[in-house]
């Protein structure tokens, strides 16, 4: 009989599906739904690394800056990678989002194929170094046997046993993020991370 593992910390977190998900998120009657603590997995955070945030106006007549942000993210539970970017325009000012801070509400998707989506979004951005990202990866877990050492649940205190093969995992955090300063003028405003240690986005929940 094949099992359905679930792991969720954020219930009703809206994440575009690729194709291969539907079979995992609708199964055949007769399948069964078991429900874990997420403390019982040994999960590596997601490492970011390269992050970069950039506005420009090259109109002076506009209210709005060009801006947009840049990333690397790796996925050190699956062995994969990513880079990701996303444009918006921004006054400067408003923390909320709308006409004058139109980031996108939606997920931006960074890597899409047959075994696997990365994407982000924003949650917030009160400051261009201060703001807030939404991250899920979904993939087709063909090699977990390789990681099952980090994917196991104490049975007993003596008793350990590695999880069946998923068919797929999604992996989700929700992080703050705080850049440096690079520049700022009435035309430019640059931030990056601090130094070229990754920023850790711990997982915070997890469907298999």
């Amino acid at each position: 009989m094949q099992y359905l593992f679930v792991i969720t910390l954020f219930l009703g977190l809206a994440i575009a599906r690729p194709p291969f998900l539907g079979k995992a998120l609708n199964p055949q009657a007769g399948n069964t739904i078991k429900s874990w603590e997420l403390a019982q997995f040994h999960l590596e955070p997601f490492n970011l690394t390269d992050m970069a945030v950039g506005c420009t106006k090259t109109n002076m007549s506009s209210s709005l800056f060009g801006c947009s942000i840049q990333f690397k993210w790796d996925d050190p539970n699956a062995n994969q990678s990513c880079t990701c970017k996303e444009d918006w325009q921004w006054n400067g000012i408003t923390h909320t989002q709308g006409p004058m801070n139109n980031y996108s509400t939606d997920y931006s998707i960074c890597k899409n194929d047959d075994t696997e989506i990365f994407q982000f979004k924003f949650i917030d951005v009160f400051d261009l170094s201060n703001f807030s990202l939404s991250l899920t990866h979904i993939y087709k877990d063909n090699k977990y046997n390789r990681y099952t050492p980090r994917y196991r649940v104490e049975l007993t205190s003596s008793n350990f046993r590695n999880f069946p093969t998923p068919t797929t995992a999604n992996m989700f955090s929700q992080t703050n993020i705080t850049l440096d300063l690079i520049e700022k003028s009435n035309t430019t405003m640059a931030y990056s991370s601090a130094c070229d240690c990754p920023i850790k986005a711990n997982i915070t929940g997890m469907t298999i």
